[in-house]
């Protein structure tokens, strides 16, 4: 968190939210962030409900979003966009699609924040492996197209779009 508020953000776009953890962290770390949660409609009324457990509804909104369709924009005005092991789930061009479109919605100074399990940045040789059989079974079994990306490649898809990572 303290990275990612060192800029001071106040609205904070979390692509793929899934539950809604990482938006729950967000606005408990600091009470002026407000933020926005991009997913399926399944998942949307998961976090939807955990975060009116947690008390966080009015710092906290929802956008139903099919990330996969170019035609979905998402809207104006993120000073952050968070992605955590989300962009391994998709296809080179599909990763390609959503960072510019992640792009188009930041303001000047926005940045994205990509949070990934990179094989090639592993301490230990196992762990490594492990993430790479994690490709294979995405690859072969799961969709088709995911895979566990080294980051000097992510890294290179982000700026070809021009991105601060």
């Amino acid at each position: 968190m303290p990275l990612i508020f060192k800029d001071k953000p106040k609205h904070i776009f979390d692509i793929g939210g899934n539950t809604g953890k990482f938006s729950m962290q967000a606005v408990g770390y600091d009470p002026d962030v407000k933020t926005t949660i991009f997913d399926l409609p399944g998942q949307l009324n998961m976090a939807k409900a955990n975060v009116e457990k947690a008390g966080f509804s009015n710092r906290i909104g929802f956008h139903e979003i099919n990330i996969l369709d170019v035609a979905q924009k998402l809207p104006k005005g993120a000073d952050a966009i968070w992605m955590s092991q989300f962009l391994d789930c998709f296809s080179e061009d599909e990763i390609v699609s959503i960072l510019q479109r992640c792009h188009e919605a930041l303001d000047a100074n926005g940045k994205v924040y990509i949070m990934e399990t990179f094989w090639d940045r592993q301490r230990f040789k196992t762990a490594a492996f492990s993430l790479q059989m994690t490709s294979l079974y995405f690859t072969n079994i799961a969709n088709g197209n995911s895979q566990m990306y080294d980051s000097q490649y992510l890294t290179a898809l982000s700026i070809k779009q021009d991105l601060k990572l």
